[in-house]
C-alpha cells in the first residue's frame, strides 16, 4: 500500500488589516510582531508592550495579564493570531489583547504582513539594468552590469529593504530608493553640468547595496550577523572590488573614485562614514541620499500618525514634531 504524503493546510486568509481597525472594534486577526518589551506600570506590575504590523501599517498593543508567560511563547518577527479590543490612549489607538496564539509558517502568507513596493519589482530592476546599459563610460557600464546581472545579487537586490525601520523599510525598498536617487541626479544635472553623470548613477545604485547581505527580511526586517559585524559599506565595497578584479585593465583612478562614493555617502565620520566626501560627485550623492531617505521617513511618520491634532507625535529619529500640512497625500508615498 502506498504511503500517503501529508498535505499542509492552506494558509489562513487574512481579511482584517491595520488600516481597517476602528476604535471600540473587537479584533480577531493576525499580525507580525515588530517589537515586544516587558515593562512595569506605576504599581510595579509587569505588562507586555508590543508593536504589531501588517502590510498596511502598525498598531500599538498591550497585554496586561500573564505578560511574562505569554511573552515566552513567541519572538519578534513571528506572526501571531490575536484577540482584543481597540481603544484610544493619549489620543493614540491602542489594542488591548486578551488572546495570543503563534502561527506556524504554513498558516499564513508572509506578503500579507510585510509592506511591499508600490510597483512591480521585476520591471523596476529591468529599468535599473537598462539605465546602466545606456551609460557612456564603458568601464562603469561593465562594472554596473556585472554586479546587476550576477544572479545572487539580482535576487537579493530586487527585494531588499533600504533600511530596518528609518526609510524605505519595505520589500523592494532599496531598489525604489536607488531609482529615486538616479532621478534626483538627473534633476540636478542641468544646474551643475560639470558633474559626471555616470559616477553619480553608479553611486546612486550601489551606495547602499551592501544591505543585501547586511539585512535579513524573512519575517521581521533585521540585521544578519555579517551586517552587525561588518556593515553594509564594507560589504558593498568588497562586492564591488571582487567584480573589478574580473575586469582586466580597469582604471585605478576610476576604481578609487567609485569606491570613494560608497565610503563617503553618509557624509560625516560621526554618522558612520569611513570617509567624508572629497569630490563634487561624492558631495552631491551624500546630500541627495540624505534628502530622499529623510523625506521618506517623515512621509511614513505622517502616514502612520494617529494624533487628531494638526501635529504628529514625536519623531524619535529626528527629534522633533511635524506639522500635518493640508496638501499631504498618503497615496504619494513610495
Amino acid at each position: 500500500m502506498n504511503e500517503q504524503i501529508p498535505v499542509s493546510p492552506a494558509p489562513i486568509t487574512k481579511v482584517l488589516f491595520v488600516r481597517d481597525l476602528q476604535p471600540k472594534d473587537t479584533v480577531r486577526s493576525s499580525f507580525l510582531v515588530k517589537s515586544k518589551e516587558i515593562l512595569q506600570n506605576k504599581a510595579g506590575k509587569a505588562y507586555l508592550a508590543m508593536i504589531l504590523a501588517d502590510k498596511t501599517g502598525e498598531i500599538d498593543c498591550r497585554v496586561w495579564n500573564d505578560a511574562e508567560g505569554l511573552s515566552q511563547e513567541f519572538q519578534e518577527g513571528d506572526v501571531i493570531a490575536v484577540g482584543g479590543k481597540l481603544g484610544v490612549f493619549q489620543n493614540k489607538s491602542q489594542l488591548a489583547l486578551d488572546h495570543i496564539s503563534p502561527l506556524a509558517p504554513h498558516e499564513y502568507r508572509l506578503e500579507d504582513y510585510l509592506p511591499q513596493a508600490p510597483e512591480d519589482l521585476d520591471r523596476l530592476y529591468l529599468e535599473l539594468v537598462q539605465i546602466f546599459s545606456g551609460l557612456e563610460n564603458s568601464w562603469v557600464k561593465q562594472l554596473g552590469l556585472a554586479l546587476l546581472q550576477d544572479p545572487e545579487i539580482a535576487e537579493r537586490y530586487r527585494i531588499c529593504p533600504a533600511a530596518k525601520t528609518i526609510h524605505h523599510a519595505f520589500i523592494g525598498g532599496l531598489l525604489c530608493h536607488s531609482l529615486q536617487l538616479i532621478k534626483l541626479v538627473d534633476a540636478v544635472l542641468p544646474f551643475y553640468p560639470f558633474l559626471n553623470r555616470d559616477l553619480l548613477v553608479f553611486g546612486a545604485a550601489f551606495h547602499d547595496f551592501g544591505k543585501i547581505y547586511e539585512l535579513r527580511y524573512e519575517g521581521k526586517v533585521g540585521y544578519t550577523d555579517e551586517g552587525r559585524l561588518v556593515g553594509h559599506i564594507a560589504i558593498g565595497l568588497t562586492l564591488i572590488d571582487r567584480k573589478i578584479q574580473t575586469l582586466k585593465g580597469f582604471p585605478k583612478d576610476l576604481e578609487n573614485h567609485l569606491k570613494h562614493l560608497i565610503l563617503s555617502h553618509h557624509g560625516k565620520l560621526e554618522h558612520g562614514s569611513p570617509k567624508v566626501p572629497h569630490t563634487l560627485e561624492a558631495e552631491v550623492l551624500h546630500w541627495l541620499d540624505h534628502m530622499d531617505s529623510r523625506i521618506n521617513s517623515i512621509q511614513n511618520h505622517l502616514m502612520n500618525e494617529t494624533q487628531s491634532s494638526g501635529w504628529t507625535n514625536f519623531h524619535k529619529a529626528y527629534g522633533t514634531y511635524f506639522h500635518k500640512t493640508p496638501h499631504f497625500n498618503h497615496d504619494s508615498l513610495i
